[in-house]
Formats: C-alpha cells, structure tokens, sequence
C-alpha cells in the first residue's frame, strides 16, 4: 500500500485565518458603532448646551429644583449678587428646616395616636399631615421664593411680599409651639399630656417637635429682623413696592 501523501501546513491554518478575519471585521464594526454612538451623544450635549446658552440669553433659565423633579431654575450663586449670598443661603437653610420641622412634628404626633394618651390623637395626626403638604409649599411659594427674587433683583415688592408672609409663618411657628390638642401640633401641651400620662417614647417625639418649632419661630424672627434691616438700609418703602406691583399689573395686562 502506498502512504497517504502528507498535509500542507497552510492548509490546515486557513478555517483558524479565516475565523481571526472575521472577528477583526467584526470587531472593526463595533468600533465603528460605538464611535457613531459616541458621536451622536456629543451632538445631542452641544445642542442641549446650545439652547441653554440662548435660554440664558434671553434672561430664561431651564429648570434645576428640586433636583429629583426640577420644575424651577434656582441658583443662589448665579442669581445672587455675591454680597447677598449668605442671608439668602442661611434662609434657604431656614425653609429647609422647616420642612424637616414639619416632619418631626407628623411622626410626633403619630405617636401620640399610638400612644392612646389624648381623645385628640387621631385629629393631631391627620391636621399634621395637612400641615406637612401645605405649608411645605405655602412657604416655599410665599416667603422663601419672593426674598430670592427680591435679593437677586432688588425688588421692594418682593422684600415686603416677604416680610409679610414670613411675619405670619413665624406667629404659626409660635402657635405650632404651644401644641393646643386637636390643633395638629406635638407643641408643649400635647407634651404635657403624654409625660403626665407615663408615655415617655411619645413624650420624646413631643419634645423633639417642641424645639423644632421653638427654633423655627425664633430663628425665622432673627432672619426677619436682618431682612427688615436690609430693606430700611436699601431705601426701600412700601411707596417704592405699591410703584413696582403697579407696573408689573400694567406689564401684565399688555402681554
């Protein structure tokens, strides 16, 4: 019998060539794909930037807060003239303990519904929660967003939109502070009630929701005071406001 002629060796190296030129060019693909990609990603940024910088041109800015759901534009730094910066920083501060205020005060008063100490608790509890809700935008909408405006544009309107709505939050601090059962308050009287009755974990929480309220009336007068300061040391009057407030309806009712 004759012997089986021999294998080329460059035959038997071509399917594992033509495997390695298939994934090259596969692999040249993906390059190709992700750079397109990245590509079209670059422009969609430089277009974004491009109608924010018109925004911004035209005075209008695209909304920023609240960070989870940004209805607004606010930005104390780039609205703010910079010697304005720290009072408004420290009332933004202010709003935002109040929020967390309102909160302790909810779950305060949770526990004294579970706590079965006053006939009230139940009505404390829902009034609390309405407060949480409410006030929180109340706030925000009445005396927080008017004295940004006003420091970033120096409007006498909006100073005295503040001083009176922040004069108001702070007499519903004080009352939020005494705590009168039913009103929705942990405030002292409730904390009386459940130290009096031996629930002490309640009487924790009352006490957590008595000093928050007590500093958010006292601070929110403090802050009230320096803005009243400002306001006088600005020349700024209610002549100067009602002026601005009557423009503003005329600019209103041409547009």
């Amino acid at each position: 019998m004759e012997a089986p002629a021999p294998r080329i060796g460059g035959t038997s190296a071509l399917p594992a060539a033509a495997s390695a030129s298939t994934a090259a060019a596969d692999w040249a693909k993906r390059e190709a794909e992700l750079r397109r990609r990245e590509e079209a990603l670059a422009q969609r940024e430089q277009s974004v930037q491009q109608q924010e910088a018109a925004l911004r041109a035209h005075g209008l800015h695209p909304p920023n807060w609240p960070p989870f759901y940004p209805l607004i534009y606010h930005d104390i730094d780039q609205e703010v003239p910079e010697s304005s910066r720290v009072v408004v920083t420290k009332i933004y501060n202010y709003w935002l303990s109040t929020v967390v205020a309102l909160l302790i005060n909810a779950v305060a008063c949770l526990a004294i519904l579970a706590s079965h100490s006053t006939t009230t608790g139940g009505t404390d509890f829902g009034g609390a929660l309405i407060y949480s809700a409410t006030i929180t935008a109340l706030s925000f909408f009445a005396w927080y967003r008017p004295v940004y405006t006003a420091f970033a544009k120096d409007s006498s309107l909006f100073f005295y939109i503040f001083l009176l709505f922040e004069g108001l939050h702070i007499l519903f601090a004080a009352y939020m502070t005494v705590g009168l059962p039913g009103s929705g308050s942990a405030g002292l009287i409730n904390l009386l009630s459940v130290l009096t009755d031996g629930k002490y974990v309640a009487a924790a929480f009352c006490i957590l929701a008595t000093g928050a309220w007590a500093f958010d009336a006292l601070f929110g007068f403090w802050l009230w005071v320096e803005v009243n300061a400002h306001v006088k040391r600005g020349g700024h009057s209610l002549d100067s406001a009602r002026a601005q407030a009557v423009q503003m309806g005329v600019l209103g009712s041409a547009a």
